[in-house]
Parts: C-alpha cells; sequence; structure tokens
C-alpha cells in the first residue's frame, strides 16, 4: 500500500477517537496530556520516604490553572523509558509535529508545527526565555538539547505554536544520587552520560553533569559530529519558602559539513560552543507552593566561534522578575525582562480560573520591544467545559510578532489561528478530535538546512488532529496520531496526511525479584505521511517532500536501578527522506544501558 493509501487507512481508523488526558504516573512511559483543570504543586518522588524528603525550587512553568489537554508533560520517568535522544525526539509526540530531520542523530532536528517554520517553538529553561544564538541565531535546533539534566519538559500547545519548558534537575534527598550511562551505535556511535547529585541537610545543594555524543552517521567516512555539553547547578533551600539557584551549561560542538546526495552542500560546518548562566532568587509565603510567589535573576548567554567561523562571537545579557499568586482554582502571573540586545523589554501576564465546576478559563498577553524600534505582542484566549471523562476545548491566538529579533530588517507579522477539539478520559480509552484554523504566515528559512532555500508562504489552512491511546490490558497500549489537511493548501513540511502509530507492551510479569524491581518494554511504531512540499530550491521552485513510511522497533528492560535498551529506526530499509536531498540511513541502530545510583 502507498503511503497515501496508508494514512488514509490510518485516518478511518482514528476518525472517531476523541485528547489523551491523564496525568503522566510514575512508571509510565509515554507522554500524556496533562489534566490542567487543577493548579497541583509537583510532589517528590514516590520511592523517597518522608523524612529523607528536603524542599526544592518549584518548576517555573506556566502554573494552571488551563483547559483539560493544553499541554503535554514528559517526566524524568517517560524520558527515561522513551527512544528519545533530543528533545526533538520527544516533541514527536505530539500531533501535528513533522521533525525535519537533517540526518542520524547529531545533525540538524528542525520541528516544524502549524506552517510557523521556527517560530513555531518557543523554548524556555526555567522560566526564562532561550534565545538562538551562533548558526542558531534565528531559531532553536530542538536537536541541540539532550535530556541528560532536565528532570522535567512542559508543552505548552497552542493553534500554531508550541511552548516548550525546560525544567533543570533537582534533588531532593540527603541521600546522594547518580546516573552513568554508556551509548553505542552504528556509524560509530558512541555516547557517555554522567550525573550527580547531593543534599545535605542545611539546604545547599550539588548537581553535576556533563554529556559527550560522537558519530559520523552523516558525514561519511574520517568526517563526523562531536557534541560535549557541562552543566552545574548549586542550590540552596533552607526551607521550603525562599532560597537560591546558580546554574551554568556550557556546549561545544563540532560538526563537519554534510554532502546533499545530489553532491551539494546539505549541512553547513559548526565550530563552536555556547555558554549560558542563570542566577535565581525565589521566595514565597506557603511551603506548598500556593499563596505569594516572587522570583528574580539575572542570566548571560554567549557564543564563541572558531576562528575559521564566519560566524562572529555573540552575547546576551537579561534581568528578570517573577511574580505570581496560586489559589487551587485560579492563579495570576506577571514576569518582565530587560535585555541588552535583539529583546530590551518583555512583559508578559497570565490569568487561569475556575470560576464553576466544570468550566476553566485561562488567558495570557505579552508585549515585547526589540532593537530597530520593533515591537511584538499577542494575546492567546482558552476555554473548558468539562464534566466526567468528557471535555470540549476552543483556543483563539492572535499576534503580532517578529520571528527573528536577531534580524533588523525582520518585522512583525500578523496572524489569528483558532482552534476546537473534544476529548475523551476513561481507563479503557482516551484520546481527542480537533479542528484548527491556522492564518496565512510568511516563514523564514531553517539556517542549518542548505537544502532549502527558503519556505513558501503558508496559506490560510484547516487541520484535522486527532490522537487516541487504547489499553485493553494493563501491559499493552495501542496509540497513534493524525493530521490532515481538511481544507485550503498545507504548509511546507506539514504533509497533507501524517501519522503516528504505535503498539507497545510494558510488563513487569518476571517474578523471580522482588516486586516491580524488574520491567520490561517492547514497542513497535510506524510514522507515515503523504507527498507534500519542502519548501523552496535556489531558483524559486517548490522541492517535493515524497511521501514516506519509517518504521522503528525500542526494546528496554530495567532490573532495580540498571536499564538496558536497544532501538532500530528505519529497519525496513527505506530510502526516503525526512528531509528531500539529505539521506536518512537505514537499521540506524543505537543501544546502551543506564545505571542510577542511590547512595
Amino acid at each position: 500500500m502507498s503511503p497515501l493509501g496508508r494514512a488514509a487507512a490510518f485516518a478511518v481508523a482514528l476518525i472517531t477517537s476523541i485528547h489523551v488526558g491523564a496525568p503522566v504516573a510514575v512508571g509510565q512511559d509515554t507522554a500524556q496530556v496533562r489534566t490542567d483543570s487543577l493548579a497541583v504543586p509537583e510532589q517528590a518522588p514516590e520511592s523517597l520516604p518522608p523524612k529523607t524528603v528536603l524542599p526544592v525550587e518549584a518548576p517555573r512553568t506556566p502554573p494552571g490553572p488551563l483547559p483539560p489537554g493544553s499541554r503535554y508533560t514528559f517526566t524524568r520517568d517517560s524520558i527515561l523509558w522513551s527512544s528519545a535522544h533530543t528533545l526533538a525526539d520527544l516533541l514527536g509526540a505530539i500531533p501535528g509535529v513533522y521533525v525535519a530531520r537533517g540526518g542520524f542523530v547529531g545533525q540538524p532536528e528542525y520541528v516544524q508545527y502549524g506552517g510557523r517554520g521556527g517560530q513555531a517553538v518557543e523554548l524556555y529553561w526555567d522560566g526564562l526565555p532561550w534565545e538562538p544564538l551562533g548558526s542558531d541565531s534565528l531559531f532553536n535546533d530542538p536537536g541541540r538539547i539532550p535530556l541528560t539534566y532536565l528532570r522535567r519538559i512542559d508543552v505548552e500547545v497552542l493553534p500554531a505554536a508550541l511552548r516548550i519548558n525546560l525544567v533543570s534537575e533537582r534533588h531532593e534527598s540527603r541521600a546522594v544520587r547518580s546516573l552513568v550511562r554508556v551509548v553505542s551505535g552504528a556509524f560509530k556511535t558512541a555516547a557517555y552520560t554522567g550525573l550527580f547529585q547531593k543534599r545535605w541537610s542545611s539546604g545547599l545543594g550539588l548537581n553535576l553533569a556533563a554529556d559527550f555524543l560522537g558519530t559520523d552517521g552523516a558525514s561519511g567516512p574520517g568526517r563526523g559530529d562531536q557534541t560535549f555539553d557541562v552543566w552545574a547547578k548549586i542550590s540552596w533551600m533552607p526551607s521550603g519558602k525562599v532560597g537560591a539557584t546558580y546554574q551554568i551549561r556550557r556546549q561545544d560542538h563540532e560538526r563537519d559539513p554534510v554532502s546533499s546526495i545530489a553532491g551539494a552542500l546539505g549541512v553547513p560546518e559548526r565550530m563552536g560552543a555556547r555558554t549560558d548562566f542563570l542566577f535565581t532568587l525565589f521566595g514565597g509565603t506557603r511551603a506548598d507552593g500556593l499563596g505569594f510567589q516572587a522570583q528574580g535573576g539575572l542570566a548571560a548567554s554567549s557564543w564563541s566561534a572558531d576562528s575559521a567561523s564566519a560566524i562572529p562571537d555573540q552575547s546576551l545579557r537579561n534581568a528578570y522578575v517573577d511574580l505570581r499568586y496560586v489559589r487551587p482554582s485560579w492563579t495570576a502571573a506577571l514576569r518582565s525582562r530587560v535585555g541588552d540586545a535583539r529583546t530590551t523589554l518583555e512583559v508578559e501576564g497570565r490569568l487561569g480560573w475556575v470560576p464553576l465546576p466544570g468550566i476553566v478559563l485561562a488567558a495570557d498577553a505579552r508585549w515585547r520591544q526589540h532593537v530597530g524600534d520593533r515591537v511584538s505582542r499577542g494575546v492567546h484566549l482558552s476555554g473548558g467545559l468539562y464534566r466526567g471523562p468528557v471535555s470540549l476545548v476552543g483556543d483563539i491566538h492572535f499576534q503580532h510578532a517578529v520571528q527573528a529579533p536577531a534580524l533588523l530588517a525582520d518585522t512583525a507579522i500578523r496572524s489569528v489561528d483558532r482552534s476546537l477539539r473534544a476529548e475523551l478520559r476513561t481507563r479503557l480509552l482516551a484520546g481527542h478530535i480537533g479542528v484548527v484554523r491556522r492564518d496565512a504566515y510568511e516563514p523564514l528559512p531553517y539556517p542549518d538546512l542548505s537544502v532549502i532555500a527558503g519556505l513558501a508562504p503558508s496559506p490560510a489552512a484547516t487541520y484535522l488532529l486527532t490522537d487516541i491511546q487504547l489499553r485493553p490490558t494493563s501491559a499493552i497500549t495501542l496509540s497513534g496520531w493524525y493530521s490532515n489537511a481538511i481544507s485550503g493548501t498545507p504548509a511546507d513540511l506539514q504533509p497533507p496526511h501524517h501519522g503516528r502509530v504505535a503498539a507497545t507492551l510494558r510488563s513487569k510479569f518476571w517474578r523471580t525479584f522482588r516486586s516491580g524491581a524488574f520491567d520490561l518494554k517492547l514497542q513497535l511504531a510506524m510514522e507515515s505521511w503523504s507527498t507534500g512540499t519542502a519548501g523552496l530550491d535556489a531558483q524559486g521552485g517548490p522541492i517535493t517532500l515524497s511521501g514516506a513510511t519509517f518504521y522503528e522497533v525500542h526494546i528496554e528492560f530495567q532490573i532495580a536501578s540498571f536499564t538496558g535498551f536497544w532501538n532500530m529506526r528505519n529497519f525496513r530499509l527505506t530510502e526516503a527522506q525526512y528531509v528531500p536531498d539529505l539521506q536518512y540511513p537505514r537499521n540506524a541502530q543505537t543501544f546502551g544501558v543506564t545505571w542510577v545510583f542511590g547512595n
């Protein structure tokens, strides 16, 4: 059957499905849409005895209440049990997301969503906007974000944008926690990860992490890609009400240029290092996360390029204040930021409210001043009705915003996007079906995909988005999502029919070990799309994105604190590409082990 035929069959299978809404619990391996109708503070892991738990800083994610199904939450456990190497891999679980993979792990992995190009991804690190720098000075490449030192990832889904909140690791136990991860694979791929965490009774905490990845999967013999990350965080929280943190992250990246299938430059060379600092002070009136909360901080980011690079050194400095008042049924938040480049002033406000049982309302608005006397502004309104396992949610997002503040010639574009979705949540069946109307847009090209000279203007279009999760037994899960442009012309890198399905077995059936010590996951997944467009060539002509089907198999097991895995992508040996003229390898396999120590 052709990719289009498979997509059509998949659509028929899912057309009656309705958005996953169960919260992610310890032990689950798949990210699901969070139940957002209540503002519940993050809890300590259930495995820690209450007397050993120390307070940690609250994650600076958008506070609830939000309408049901408004965001995806990836926990530490769900990241460990996924096949993801980078943030881009995780985002592929969200309906409508197309990951433009430039090749094997280590190559660019830009996320396309809603026809917005790179502007669809808004990235935040512990509450502060993560500004693109270096060769990514226009847009962030989620393939450059490792998962080593992330405790949690929240993805707030708007009609045509993804607001991604990265929450750094924190440690709430007096017992030392450390992690070692070793990965190998095809194309001389090797990865090594280390994480160390310790807390003292005084409230002082230390977190250290390092991550190395090397591969020649897309560069050919004698060439390759190497990334080395180091991260350190010192925290002090003597009580559950006040504290401070200081963290530093540095990533060195060396990538050889990659040729396209036709022999031209496909992915440019990248040589340089990015360094980020973040110092925060925070306090609140209550230790349970409710009441008044205040946080302020200073941040600095810099990019230092290799002497042979044409990209100049860059730096950004910011200061910010974040104020919140949190109650179980309503929240108000205000954040202000000043900077010395690109975005010099930002003000953002949020409100969430449950006026009556079964009704939840939320709103956020922002105003940004950029260099060059440019202004971005936007308003997002959402509301939901829910009763028992059923909910109905509507969103509207207005913005008049600059795509890339680093480009002085870039001006603001106006757009209005709307969505309506219905959701069902039961133990056996969970899912959603929604319709999204997206406005016309003119996205900028991705900087590290040389084979795509530009992206064509995205016309106004209406999309059907649906996903489903069926659990006939506690050990078996059948899941999938599907996207279809039901009216209008779909945008570049947004295939007319696009879907992903997975069959997962997750079981603790081996009882030789003490209860809960053994765990096994077997997963077979398929991603398929129909023929669409991928952008414009150097002459301004459209580039065809051929229909394709990729298969992936993932096996993972755990014995106490030891976890082993084996993963193979494209095991059916298809010669198709995620990005035309950039070959994706066949039998792209990785395997490895992870040890977690608690002493």
